[in-house]
């Protein structure tokens, strides 16, 4: 049996994206905005499957309606998850267990509040100001990095704007292959390289993460976990402890404490989803 990859996909951080008008269904410019991000992910995974050792690739497209990806784009060989988080139980990385062999995360971005990168939050940018697990700040990289680690599954590569890059590396490991795609000039605007030359970058980038495999050690959270939410506003740290599943830890902050990383990872973004309705239409 080859080996089993899993990537995960957000689209903040893929080539050509900027703006808001790209990034969801009814903006002018979303049309554009999934082809970009297609292309990305269509090159991670040919690149993967054009390895010999790599028998199979799961996609699980992880950004706002989770409707993104235009399946049609993609080869034989790798099957895409689509749907809204409110349907699935790991989010950005559904459909990841302990058969995979390795992760690898495509559009991504850096976490809420980091200076010079291109559209930075975490998770819900409207609702979250900070994530920290055991007292370490968590973007969305690490956050799904160490869910893979709980299966013991390692990162080793991901794509994104310099800023998603640096962090990733950071928190996740030396070892992880990054391939940036673009240089923030500010929160909504960026020095960009087409799609001609990241896709290339984007395909050597994953066979050499594939071929230094074996070095990439899984990012393991140990036991017991304390998951840290910091809201915006006192208003919504309010509703989200309404849940009744987490402790208030400060005037904007809950805390969710759980015997594994997996079980404070569900419980986060059941209580993240709650606090950011009234029902957002993009989570649907």
């Amino acid at each position: 049996m080859g080996l089993r990859i899993f990537v995960s996909v957000d689209m903040e951080g893929a080539t050509g994206i900027v703006h808001g008008d790209q990034l969801l269904p009814g903006k002018s410019d979303y049309a554009r905005g999934r082809e970009f991000l297609t292309r990305d992910v269509v090159a991670a995974v040919g690149a993967a499957l054009s390895n010999d050792e790599v028998s199979y690739v799961r996609v699980c497209d992880g950004h706002g309606t989770m409707r993104n990806l235009l399946l049609e784009k993609f080869p034989a060989g790798c099957d895409v998850i689509l749907g809204p988080a409110s349907s699935k139980t790991l989010c950005q990385s559904e459909g990841l267990d302990d058969s995979f062999h390795a992760a690898m995360y495509v559009g991504y971005h850096a976490r809420a509040g980091t200076q010079g990168a291109v559209l930075p939050h975490t998770w819900v940018g409207s609702v979250i100001h900070e994530v920290r697990v055991n007292g370490k700040v968590f973007g969305e990289a690490a956050i799904n990095a160490a869910l893979a680690g709980h299966f013991g599954v390692p990162a080793i590569f991901l794509s994104g704007d310099e800023a998603a890059c640096r962090e990733a590396k950071a928190d996740i490991g030396a070892h992880l292959v990054t391939v940036p795609v673009k240089r923030a000039v500010g929160p909504r605007a960026a020095i960009l390289k087409p799609p001609a030359v990241t896709e290339g970058e984007i395909r050597l980038g994953v066979l050499q993460a594939l071929q230094d495999r074996a070095g990439a050690a899984p990012l393991r959270v140990p036991g017991p976990v304390d998951f840290a939410i910091v809201f915006h506003t006192v208003a919504q740290a309010e509703r989200a402890a309404r849940r009744g599943t987490s402790e208030r830890t400060g005037d904007r902050e809950i805390t969710l404490r759980r015997p594994d990383y997996l079980a404070a990872v569900r419980e986060a973004w059941q209580v993240v989803e709650w606090t950011a309705s009234e029902n957002p239409e993009w989570l649907q």
